[in-house]
């Protein structure tokens, strides 16, 4: 992507101005910009090359569509700029973090989020659904807009709490752009996306397919596991897995959740879209009754106050340093990597996060055991309110520990070699003065006193 100085090189786009910018593989320019009321927004570039007329037409009428979808949990659709050589989506920008990114952060882990604030969450992206389900038109006549791409990488969560699920229609835009060769061609070669087995298998697409990924989305929070993370090696083997749908049920892995909630996302997750009457407004309505929303959005609140340094952290360097622009940087107090966090990660998940086990020869095939793969048993919550970070957070009565009375003794250590006995007697030290240096000395002595008597005799008797 090149780099741009303050300010987009197309001139319909001059009302905006760019502060972080990101390009994703295969994806189109994606960029955090302020209008020139201060507001912050998200601009999508599209196309940058002429547009066909009939490409043109459609894009207009496939973002009216979610222009139409004005609801506090849906991230709204600003504007739709369209000339001759460029094409941006606008929209509004949530400060926070991509859901896809907290529960990959989660999983590193090993935990998942607790459980009243993963249902908030849950209820909030089926409020959005089933509101865009609900559309009707002119006459009355049920007319649903489908998101066709529900997933983690369409949530994304505020650090107030404000949870929002984007990117509507964003998968047929895609096609839209697609022959003039400014995105990737399919989603099946994204190792990220889920689908539905009618999606996976080129059937037709309708509302029962977004219930189908919204209870793979749930089943996501509410084990920490992802869906199909196992056949993910091979784009063909993930879309065979995905084309059969045999997903282990709520109630296998987590029997503890409420009867009404396990029910219902058990319906949701039948690989026969004729068998899957339930809608997503009688998930919401399951979700409201069994958990307490206000309580879940405290919890999430608090987890991400917790974890917002690390998840800030958690950005790669490539994410952190081609957000800001140049001459911006010092004008703006938003972190770097703002657009990035609450921007879905492109690359698939870690081993971390997926399972361990092998894939079987067929994935196709049903897991004719009763028991959990390892890979698929649910991960531990995380508690909202306890911290690992401060020392503060720990009570003062557990910075002192009374320790219990022991008894110390000495261990018995094994023994080498024959009984170890007394220690021997040193030898008693060899005399200097013996044989012949003591017989020399003696000589010497008796002829130095010999000498002496001679000349003290000679002294006594005087001159003669």
């Amino acid at each position: 992507m090149p780099v741009i100085e303050g300010a987009f090189r197309h001139a319909a786009l001059a009302r905006f101005t760019p502060i972080q910018s990101l390009a994703s593989e295969g994806g189109p320019e994606t960029h955090l910009a302020r209008t020139k009321s201060g507001t912050l927004v998200v601009v999508k570039v599209l196309l940058d090359r002429p547009i066909p007329a009939d490409v043109a037409s459609a894009l207009s009428k496939e973002t009216s569509q979610g222009a139409r979808l004005t609801h506090d949990a849906i991230v709204q659709t600003r504007a739709m700029v369209l000339e001759d050589e460029v094409a941006a989506l606008v929209t509004e920008f949530v400060p926070g973090v991509s859901l896809q990114r907290l529960l990959r952060f989660a999983a590193h882990r090993g935990v998942r989020l607790p459980d009243d604030a993963g249902w908030y969450v849950i209820e909030r992206a089926l409020s959005a659904l089933a509101f865009a389900h609900s559309q009707k038109d002119q006459t009355g006549a049920p007319t649903p807009i489908l998101h066709r791409s529900v997933g983690p990488g369409a949530v994304v969560v505020g650090w107030d709490g404000t949870t929002k699920l984007g990117d509507f229609g964003w998968t047929r835009l895609r096609s839209i752009i697609a022959p003039l060769g400014q995105v990737a061609i399919s989603d099946h070669a994204t190792p990220t996306v889920l689908m539905a087995p009618e999606q996976a298998g080129g059937g037709t697409v309708t509302e029962r397919a977004d219930v189908f990924c919204m209870a793979l989305l749930a089943l996501r929070v509410a084990t920490g596991r992802t869906p199909y993370a196992r056949f993910r090696d091979t784009a063909t083997g993930a879309l065979l897995a995905m084309s059969e749908g045999n997903v282990l049920p709520l109630s296998k892995t987590r029997p503890d959740l409420p009867e009404a909630v396990r029910a219902a996302f058990g319906r949701a997750l039948a690989p026969d879209p004729a068998a899957r009457t339930v809608t997503a407004q009688e998930l919401l309505e399951a979700v409201r009754a069994s958990f307490d929303l206000a309580k879940g959005k405290t919890s999430l609140v608090k987890l991400l106050e917790r974890w917002r340094d690390q998840l800030e952290s958690s950005m790669t360097p490539w994410e952190k340093r081609a957000s800001m622009h140049d001459g911006v940087a010092a004008t703006t107090d938003l972190r770097e990597g703002t657009l990035g966090l609450a921007t879905a990660d492109d690359r698939p998940s870690s081993d971390a996060i997926v399972a361990n086990e092998p894939p079987p020869d067929e994935p196709w095939a049903k897991n004719a055991k009763d028991s959990l793969p390892p890979g698929e048993s649910p991960l531990a919550p995380t508690d909202a309110g306890a911290s690992l970070s401060r020392l503060g957070a720990a009570a003062e009565s557990a910075m002192s520990i009374p320790l219990p009375a022991v008894r110390m003794t000495a261990p018995s250590l094994p023994v080498y070699g024959p009984p170890v006995g007394p220690p021997p007697e040193p030898p008693p030290p060899k005399p200097f003065f013996t044989g012949k240096v003591a017989a020399a000395t003696i000589f010497g002595v008796f002829v130095l006193l010999l000498i002496a008597a001679v000349f003290l005799l000679k002294w006594l008797s005087g001159p003669t």
